[in-house]
């Protein structure tokens, strides 16, 4: 079988939808060595010596087909028919407008539709791009890989188009948060951030207001003097920056605010915390739900959304809305400790859902089934 991904995310993006990227195509490689592959870049790679260690050592016959960035949208269809490709996979929401469908089967990958939930979270013009890619990909692709049940049902909700040829195949985080633990690594980086003396409550995501920020304050606020630990923010500067931050002078030195790290650093930041809350009012997945259960540790989150499918018994859930029931949750959390470790114990078996091999087999399987 001849596959070709689109493969701009994985050499250009460290986090998010280079992780999908990158863990899929390795574990293609690694898994069914008997295949060819053909590997879909633009210009300005990053230097990534892991993927490109993991991909030389998988022993699969592969090839890097270099092409503008516009390639995406025209070009690399014509290139994937000159090849003869049996699939092509668009690895992140989109697959070229010149794929010809009667002679290459095209799998697209869906992350969320959080463009058409939140609408202003984006400027118009991407609004635009992002439906238009939908549109073609709902029509033209033979079949649409969904991280979630959530995203299955805003896929086929926003574009009927697409009903009939949504499945849904889960992914999993970075694989840095499948090693072990190493006490002397969390002890450097609790060092670093001078994290040592109080126990903390870990939050990763972007400083944006679908994140729900500004709830998660006002309900840590109305529990902080109660409970030991202090609130620990990680995470990009995004809408809602400013709001955020302001509100650390009245805090009472209760609240820091990391910025972004780097994913080893940020395993060892989850292996320190007592527990991680996770308030987002929607997702089409909740990519640090999936990590923190990776490392073991309970969590609160948000009522709806793909939070429960994610997250499974390894949380609490509050109404994202409420601050009230958010320090409800984290007071139970903190207080409780035989609560607490109830949903530690189900961190291994709720992370048996995204167990990266079995998911590759999935889709290999997804892939003959189309041919």
């Amino acid at each position: 079988m001849k596959i070709g991904f689109d493969a701009k995310r994985a050499f250009h993006n460290q986090t998010g939808l280079g992780n999908y990227s990158r863990t899929l195509i390795t574990g293609m490689l690694q898994q069914f060595p008997e295949n060819e592959y053909f590997l879909f870049n633009t210009p300005g790679a990053q230097e990534l010596p892991y993927f490109s260690r993991s991909l030389q050592e998988s022993g699969a016959p592969f090839r890097i087909i270099q092409g503008s960035k516009l390639a995406r949208l025209f070009g690399w269809g014509s290139k994937a028919e000159r090849l003869d490709l049996d699939i092509y996979h668009g690895l992140s929401n989109e697959i070229p407008f010149d794929l010809n469908k009667r002679k290459v089967k095209s799998v697209v990958t869906v992350h969320d539709l959080i463009f058409k939930r939140f609408p202003e979270g984006y400027k118009a013009a991407d609004r635009w791009i992002y439906d238009r890619k939908c549109r073609f990909l709902a029509k033209h692709a033979h079949l649409i890989l969904a991280t979630s049940r959530q995203t299955a049902a805003d896929m086929e909700e926003f574009y009927p188009g697409s009903r009939g040829k949504v499945e849904v195949v889960y992914q999993d985080c970075d694989p840095a948060f499948h090693y072990r633990r190493r006490p002397e690594a969390i002890a450097k980086v609790l060092y670093k951030y001078d994290l040592v003396e109080k126990p903390y409550i870990l939050c990763v995501s972007k400083l944006e207001k679908r994140k729900n920020h500004k709830i998660l304050l006002e309900a840590f606020r109305k529990v902080m003097d109660q409970i030991p630990e202090d609130l620990v923010l990680v995470g990009g500067r995004g809408d809602e920056a400013d709001t955020v931050l302001e509100q650390m002078d009245h805090m009472k030195g209760r609240l820091r605010w990391l910025g972004r790290v780097d994913n080893d650093e940020l395993v060892n930041l989850y292996d320190g915390s007592a527990f991680t809350v996770y308030p987002s009012l929607f997702e089409g997945f909740g990519i640090p739900l999936l990590e923190s259960m990776r490392r073991g540790k309970a969590m609160v989150s948000s009522e709806g959304s793909c939070f429960g499918e994610i997250a499974g018994q390894t949380a609490l859930y509050a109404d994202p809305a409420s601050a009230e029931e958010l320090a409800g949750c984290i007071f139970s959390l903190s207080g409780n400790q035989a609560l607490r470790s109830k949903l530690e114990a189900a961190c291994p078996a709720e992370a048996q859902r995204f167990d990266p091999k079995k998911i590759t087999e999935q889709i290999m399987e997804k892939y003959r089934n189309l041919l």
